[in-house]
C-alpha cells in the first residue's frame, strides 16, 4: 500500500517536471549554456601558483614561524652593495662552489690563480641572441657606480695574488672579517 501511494505521488511529480520542461523549451535549453559561460568566467581571474612554499607547507607552519624569527633576529643586509646570493631564500642567482680533488689548499698559488681564471671566464660569458649579445653585465647587479658587484671571495683571492707578486707577507685572511689593503672589510 505504501509502495503504490509512493509509486503514484513520484509519478505525478515526474509527469508535471516533464510537462513544465516540455512547456518552456527556450529557458531550459539557454539556462544550461548561461550557467557554463558564468562559472567557466571565473577562470579568468585564475592565477597559477608557482610557490612551492606556499603550496606544501601550512600558513602558519613552524617551518616559517622559525624563519621569520630568524629574520628578525638576523637581518640580512640587501643593501647594492651585497649580492642576493648571500641570501637564503630562492631567487634567480647561481652560484659556483669549487673544490679540490685532492683535498689541497684551496689558497695556495694554483688554486688561485685557477678560480680568478674561472670568474674571468664567467664574466665573458656571452649569450647571442637575435638583435643583441647579452653579457654578463647585462644581467649582473648593479652597484651605485654602475659596476657589477663581485663576490667577496673574489676580492679576497685577487688580493691574495697581489700579495705573492709583490712579495708581501703581511696579508692575513681573518676569519669571519678580512680587511683589505683599500680597506674595505669584507665577510
Amino acid at each position: 500500500m505504501l509502495r503504490q501511494v509512493l509509486h503514484r505521488g513520484l509519478r505525478t511529480c515526474f509527469s508535471r517536471l516533464g510537462h513544465f520542461i516540455a512547456s518552456h523549451p527556450v529557458f531550459f535549453a539557454s539556462a544550461p549554456v548561461l550557467i557554463s559561460i558564468l562559472l567557466g568566467a571565473s577562470f579568468s581571474r585564475y592565477q597559477v601558483e608557482e610557490s612551492v612554499e606556499h603550496l606544501l607547507a601550512p600558513q602558519h607552519s613552524l617551518a616559517k614561524i622559525e624563519r621569520n624569527l630568524v629574520n628578525s633576529l638576523f637581518p640580512v643586509n640587501r643593501s647594492k652593495h651585497r649580492l642576493y646570493s648571500d641570501l637564503q631564500t630562492p631567487g634567480r642567482y647561481g652560484r659556483v662552489i669549487v673544490t679540490s680533488f685532492q683535498k689541497a689548499n684551496m689558497l695556495d698559488q694554483h688554486h688561485t690563480d685557477l678560480i680568478l681564471k674561472l670568474h674571468a671566464a664567467v664574466t665573458k660569458i656571452q649569450v647571442p641572441r637575435p638583435g643583441f649579445n647579452y653579457t654578463f653585465a647585462h644581467i649582473c647587479i648593479l652597484n651605485n657606480d654602475k659596476t657589477c658587484i663581485v663576490d667577496d671571495i673574489v676580492h679576497v683571492l685577487e688580493e691574495l695574488k697581489n700579495a705573492r707578486a709583490t712579495n708581501r707577507t703581511n696579508f692575513a685572511i681573518t676569519y669571519p672579517i678580512t680587511h683589505l689593503k683599500d680597506g674595505r672589510a669584507v665577510q
